[in-house]
């Protein structure tokens, strides 16, 4: 349960099916091969930065940054609330991400593709908030899981967006935020719960 928990959280964050309608953005604007490119680097970026943030988070909040778990949490909350609010309501999270043609498929991979859109502040938070409470091998194998589904998902992009449509994709997404948002709403409560727990 733990493990589907951890994996469900963060793809709901990532959102994969959400963000078909970029993918297809990148491949349109691309050969074949070099959006091929772009996917695979995307990926293998994406996932090195969660799991190194996974494993060297808390040295690097704590020794660099003077903070703890519990204002990651509150902030890292806060700012998943408002990214599900300005998605659902107004619809720019995903809108704000282009692709530069001037670009090589290896720099659009990196940025925007791996950072911000995949391993964003959200992501990296809910990996590390999954190994604080967790564990290192649930906050592992869901970054895992969640990358390879990505990797699929960006190898037959175009015929899932024939099955799919881009409606569904938009709902889905829809849909994802109210996750999002619960996650949010969930991480805030449980750092306010550990300040009020020792001031009282």
């Amino acid at each position: 349960m733990v493990y589907l928990e951890a994996i469900l959280a963060l793809f709901a964050i990532v959102d994969p099916i959400g963000n078909i309608p970029i993918f297809l953005n990148v491949a349109d604007n691309f050969p074949k091969g070099q959006s091929r490119k772009a996917f695979n680097t995307a990926v293998i970026v994406g996932m090195c930065i969660l799991i190194i943030f996974v494993f060297a988070g808390r040295q690097i909040l704590t020794k660099i940054f003077h903070i703890q778990i519990y204002d990651l949490q509150v902030a890292g909350g806060i700012l998943l609330l408002i990214i599900a609010i300005d998605h659902l309501i107004f619809g720019t999270l995903r809108r704000s991400i282009s692709v530069n043609k001037n670009l090589s498929p290896h720099e659009i991979g990196c940025v925007p593709l791996a950072c911000p859109l995949l391993a964003g502040p959200g992501a990296m938070i809910t990996s590390l908030t999954t190994f604080e409470k967790s564990g290192p091998l649930p906050a592992t194998l869901a970054i895992l899981v969640v990358f390879s589904i990505l990797w699929l998902i960006m190898k037959f992009i175009e015929p899932l967006e024939k099955i799919l449509g881009k409606l569904f994709c938009m709902v889905f997404s829809k849909v994802m935020c109210m996750f999002i948002a619960a996650i949010g709403v969930h991480m805030i409560m449980s750092g306010l719960q550990h300040y009020l727990l020792n001031t009282t």
